[in-house]
């Protein structure tokens, strides 16, 4: 027998022709291995040890011997080389193991005889362990020998009938096919012989289908007549309903070409039906595009009569039709060209989509529709341009514009201006600015002189226009805009909905495809056929597919801009110079509105936080109508463009917004604050001096008299009035309410800037689809909130300039008060006129600060009116009729201020003078009601307390903190109070500081001060 090859593990082995054998040589090999083994594992243990020599000669035995002497005698060793060494002993259970033996047996015939090898053990070992294993695992082998032969029988049969079954199956289907294909080559003709051109169409296309399915078997059993027959219905079914067609396109037909022009692709007359269909789209786009006027027929005899309508009812309709037609205007004559359109697609788009989509007829209508629309717009658009001399005229208003921002911006305004604006605002500027003084030079009418002024407006009603006729021009524009925007945006929706359905249809066609090659594939399986080849052609197939696909993806419709995108783009640029110029030309009307103004040019101040009360901080606040105005022209500005639904317009307009508002009237309502500061300015302006009456009020007692510079006496005398009448006092507080709404007005605008910014953000999320256009103009619109920030900045610069203009008056005050630099020794002054002016009517002995009091003067001072008293009056009565005209906030601010001023001077004061424990009380008394006369007059809740009060008024801070620190007991509580300010954070007195106020205690020691606080350094 040749050598059996022996497999590297038993899973293998059973898959061998005789695993008998190579069971059996598998565990010979795995015997000898393991006696290898055993050999070297010895002779490395055996290493530092020596046998005897017997042992030696026993290991030269033959390999043949060897192999049982060793299963025999476990302590033989072998060597070689003249080394020694030792088995390992094996187990008892192996080294009594039976031996399995092979016994080759003969059987059948001596012609033919069958050698079987059996696996037997001695009858003496027949209860071993592994005898049983031996025959169990032999019993298993043959079992499973038996049902894998079984198995391949059962297999092949099962695998017979299975082919038989498909062959069954895929006659029966072919039998069916040609069944159908008969059927409905039958149907075809039948429907071709009653004219039913839509049942014999849809016959053809269920044959074509089948056909293109179906096998070679099944087209012959078909049968050569039928398909002939099929051939013949299909030739006569395209031309028969290819003429209709025609004649339904020449004739305009829409129901029958609702009816044939699904039949078209079941035909494969795609391609014919787009061509036919777009000369029809074409036909009907161009009469209904058309703006030509049609003569009314004299006779309406021979026109089809209407139903309910007479024949003079349809001529005075034709009639009316007509004339609109004629007086047409721009945007009406787009308005038709791109509703023509609309409708048109609205209308046919479905249908061409579903019927004629696979030859592209719904991109191609979509293209026609565009181009004949756009070519009739363009040349629309392109005539009114040069028919209102657009370019030329938006030359001027920037020429325009430019002048009325010089002359608001910057140094453009003169001393004659100021003048002209302080006179307005007292209601006198006719005499006491050189208008005559003499008996017959009266006062001029402010509504006169008010349209005098409007007459200088830089040459816009020259060059550009007149405001309502530039106004209604933009409302044509904007008109034209919002038109062509809302064709542009239903023209590109319709697009994407085009490539959504080409996409639809590609990935239909794709499946379909991919179904179709693995039915292919299938039968290739069931077959047996090779797959390589096909695998590659499918493979093939589907690049290809892919690549169709990749250029069906780079068709283009529509270009991302077009003709008609290029002129709204040149219009909408145009469009936005006019309207900054109209922008600027009405902000400038409301400038001289302002600057000449009457009863109606102010209102009460409407803001969130106004105050209620009648005598509460801005409980008179006035605000003039120039804020408003301006804010009005600038909103109506915008959202005209925004309503174009143009994005750069749009963005264009917010963008002239944000810098109209920022700059131009930023400078103009400063200019303004500054104005009213002057007007505010005590004893020169509106508010009482030092000397009585300010001079604009005396001016006015002045302007009243009509004549010369002879005093309030005789002026007063002249008019019928005295100078302390109440039209004199009440024409005065009118002029500081009215200097007072210039500070309101930045307020103001403020908060209506912000709620512009909000109304427009509002806007641009009703109306704008989201893109990155849209967030371009979002943030353009969001540039208003540093236009904010502006107005909020030069409403704070401009209440430090009035409060800047009013501390001298309160340094004055407060030094009245504490008896210094000479005040208080009269109470009767003279003006600039040298008229006398009563102050108080009577003489007040003058007051000197002083805190260094013993008991008797402190009691006195207890029950008597201190300084602080009068001084606290007086400024009540300074910042008093400011207070009530103008806005909590501003109101507040200006108390801020003046407790600061107030507050430096009187610690200037308090460091002059000397203390006593009683004198340190009644300092603590006097700061004390100093925070309560703030906290009374201030608006803001937040302000109410000591803490925040002293946060926003440090000079007042420092004030308390003084009096604090003079109110100690004794000098070892300093450190502590100062220590503990610190960690609250309300301290600011230095250690300088406060050791020269500590020095001013009649009670502290000089060297103890110093010794205390230079520990403290330390």
């Amino acid at each position: 027998m040749p050598p059996i090859a022996v497999p590297s593990n038993l899973v293998d082995s059973l898959g061998c022709k005789s695993p008998h054998d190579v069971l059996l040589a598998l565990a010979d090999e795995s015997e000898f291995n393991a006696l290898k083994l055993a050999e070297e594992l010895a002779a490395s243990l055996s290493a530092t040890k020596k046998h005897s020599s017997a042992n030696n000669n026993n290991n030269s035995s033959s390999v043949g011997s060897g192999r049982r002497s060793k299963r025999e005698d476990p302590d033989i060793s072998c060597g070689g080389g003249g080394g020694a060494g030792q088995f390992v002993p094996l187990p008892r259970s192996l080294r009594d193991a039976p031996r399995p033996t092979r016994k080759i047996s003969q059987k059948g015939s001596s012609s033919s005889s069958i050698a079987e090898d059996t696996i037997t053990n001695s009858s003496s070992s027949a209860a071993h362990a592994l005898t049983h294993a031996t025959i169990a695992s032999e019993s298993i082998l043959s079992s499973l020998s038996k049902i894998a032969s079984g198995g391949s029988a059962a297999s092949s049969e099962m695998r017979q009938l299975e082919s038989h079954r498909q062959r069954l199956d895929e006659e029966a289907i072919d039998i069916d096919h040609a069944l159908r294909i008969r059927e409905g080559c039958q149907r075809g003709g039948d429907s071709l012989m009653g004219r039913r051109y839509g049942d014999a169409a849809r016959a053809v296309a269920d044959v074509t289908a089948i056909l293109k399915e179906c096998s070679n078997n099944a087209v012959q059993l078909a049968g050569e007549e039928a398909l002939e027959a099929h051939s013949k219905t299909k030739e006569v079914t395209k031309r028969a309903i290819g003429e209709r067609y025609e004649t339904a396109v020449a004739n305009g037909d829409v129901v029958q070409l609702s009816e044939l022009t699904p039949l078209l692709q079941m035909l494969d007359m795609a391609e014919l039906g787009v061509r036919l269909y777009l000369q029809y789209s074409q036909t009907v786009l161009t009469k209904e595009m058309s703006l030509d006027v049609e003569d009314v027929p004299v006779d309406m005899a021979h026109v089809e009569r209407a139903e309910g309508m007479s024949r003079a009812a349809m001529r005075r309709r034709a009639e009316e039709e007509q004339q609109l037609r004629r007086n047409m205007s721009v945007p009406m004559k787009l308005a038709r060209i791109y509703n023509a359109a609309v409708t048109h697609l609205r209308h046919h788009l479905p249908m061409v989509a579903y019927a004629l989509g696979e030859a592209d007829g719904d991109a191609a209508l979509v293209q026609l529709v565009h181009v004949e629309a756009e070519k009739r717009a363009v040349d629309i658009m392109r005539d009114y341009m040069s028919e209102k001399q657009l370019n030329l005229t938006v030359k001027r208003a920037d020429g325009v514009g430019k002048k009325i921002e010089d002359r608001y911006i910057g140094g453009g305004f003169s001393a004659r201006d100021d003048e002209i604006n302080i006179a307005n605002v007292l209601g006198f500027a006719g005499d006491a600015l050189g208008g005559g003084g003499g008996s017959g030079g009266g006062t001029i009418d402010i509504a006169t002189k008010r349209m005098a002024a409007q007459k200088d407006d830089c040459g816009f009603q020259i060059e550009v226009g007149n405001l309502a006729d530039v106004d209604a021009a933009l409302e044509e524009w904007a008109l034209v805009m919002q038109h062509t925007e809302s064709y542009e945006r239903f023209i590109r929706h319709a697009v994407n909905e085009v490539v959504k359905a080409r996409k639809l249809r590609r990935d239909k066609k794709n499946e379909e495809k991919n179904r179709l090659k693995e039915l292919e594939e299938a039968k290739s399986r069931e077959h047996g056929s090779e797959m390589t080849g096909t695998g590659r052609k499918s493979s093939e197939k589907t690049s290809s597919g892919d690549v169709d696909g990749d250029q069906e993806e780079k068709v283009e419709i529509l270009p991302p801009h077009t003709a008609l995108n290029e002129v709204a783009a040149e219009i909408g640029g145009s469009y936005s110079a006019l309207e900054r110029c109209l922008l600027l030309a009405g902000m400038q009307r409301a400038f001289v509105h302002a600057n000449y103004p009457d009863d109606s040019t102010f209102s009460p101040v409407v803001l969130d936080g106004s105050s209620n009360s009648l005598y509460g901080a801005g409980s008179r606040a006035l605000q003039t109508n120039l804020v408003e105005e301006c804010l009005f022209a600038a909103r109506r500005s915008t959202l005209r463009a925004f309503a174009t639904g143009h994005t750069g317009t749009a963005s264009a307009a917010a963008n002239v917004c944000v810098d109209v508002l920022g700059r131009l009237l930023l400078d103009v309502l400063i200019r303004r604050a500054e104005i009213g500061a002057s007007l505010l300015k005590p004893g020169e302006g509106l508010l009482d001096g030092q000397s009585g009456l300010g001079q604009a009020a005396l001016s006015f007692a002045k302007s009243k008299a009509g004549k010369g510079l002879r005093g309030v006496q005789g002026a007063g005398a002249r008019s019928g009035h005295r100078v302390g009448d109440d039209a004199l006092r009440n024409q005065t507080m009118l002029g500081v309410a009215r200097a007072a709404a210039n500070f309101n007005d930045l307020e103001v605008v403020a908060d209506y800037t912000k709620r512009l910014e909000g109304n427009f953000l509002k806007e641009i999320d009703s109306g704008y689809p989201r893109g990155h256009d849209t967030e371009q103009l979002r943030m353009c619109v969001k540039g208003l909130q540093g236009v904010v920030d502006s107005f909020s900045q030069a409403s704070g610069r401009s209440m430090e300039q009035l409060i800047s203009t009013l501390l001298p008056q309160v340094r004055q005050i407060v030094g009245d008060a504490v008896g210094q630099d000479g005040g208080g020794s009269s109470a009767t002054a003279s003006n600039f006129l040298g008229s006398p002016v009563l102050a108080g009517g009577t003489t007040i002995a003058p007051t000197i600060l002083n805190y260094e009091i013993d008991d008797e003067a402190f009691e006195l001072s207890q029950i008597s009116e201190g300084f602080v008293v009068r001084m606290c009056s007086r400024l009540d009565e300074l910042i008093d009729p400011l207070r009530v005209h103008l806005v909590p906030k501003l109101s507040d601010d200006l108390l801020v201020g003046i407790l600061g001023g107030m507050s430096k001077r009187m610690e200037v004061a308090i460091r002059k003078s000397k203390f006593t424990p009683l004198g340190a009380i009644s300092l603590d008394s006097d700061v004390r009601y100093i925070m309560n006369f703030a906290k009374d007059r201030i608006d803001s809740p937040q302000l109410k307390s000591n803490v925040t009060l002293c946060k926003v008024c440090p000079p007042l801070a420092r004030l308390n903190q003084i009096a604090l620190l003079m109110n100690v007991d004794d000098l070892e509580d300093v450190l502590d109070l100062i220590s503990v300010s610190k960690r609250k954070g309300v301290w600011d007195l230095k250690l300088d500081e406060a050791k020269t106020l500590l020095s001013l205690r009649v009670d502290f020691e000089g060297d103890k001060v110093n010794d205390l606080l230079q520990m403290d350094d330390e």
